[in-house]
């Protein structure tokens, strides 16, 4: 069944400690990861390309990196706004590669839980 290299990723209490922009930002890198490491990886060993669990976590934030350069924000000081466009680019982006809309918005879910706590 396709929707088996989709992960859910769980957002814990102790994520939300001490909860800056940084933080947040960092949030949203392993909740993407873990979402999207398998669609990468796949589309690298098409490519003949490396698909370790470094290649692959480099691979992804530069993916991050560029979506806020194109909502207009800066992935090395984000701020909430720019999270937030981030998140809708990147559920976009996620499922023009196939992942099920269940599993975007369950991803979304967990992330507006983060901004929504960033002031």
């Amino acid at each position: 069944m396709a929707e088996e290299r989709f992960h859910r990723w769980c957002l814990q209490d102790k994520d939300l400690e001490n909860l800056t922009p940084y933080k947040a930002r960092d949030i949203m890198v392993t909740c993407f990861i873990e979402a999207q490491k398998e669609t990468f990886a796949r589309s690298k060993k098409d490519l003949g390309l490396s698909s370790d669990d470094r290649h692959l976590r480099d691979s992804i934030i530069t993916a991050i990196k560029l979506v806020f350069k194109e909502v207009g924000g800066d992935y090395e000081t984000p701020t909430k706004e720019a999270l937030v466009k981030s998140m809708e680019v990147l559920g976009r982006r996620a499922s023009s590669w196939g992942t099920p809309q269940d599993i975007i918005e369950y991803h979304k879910g967990q992330m507006q839980k983060v901004v929504g706590l960033l002031k």
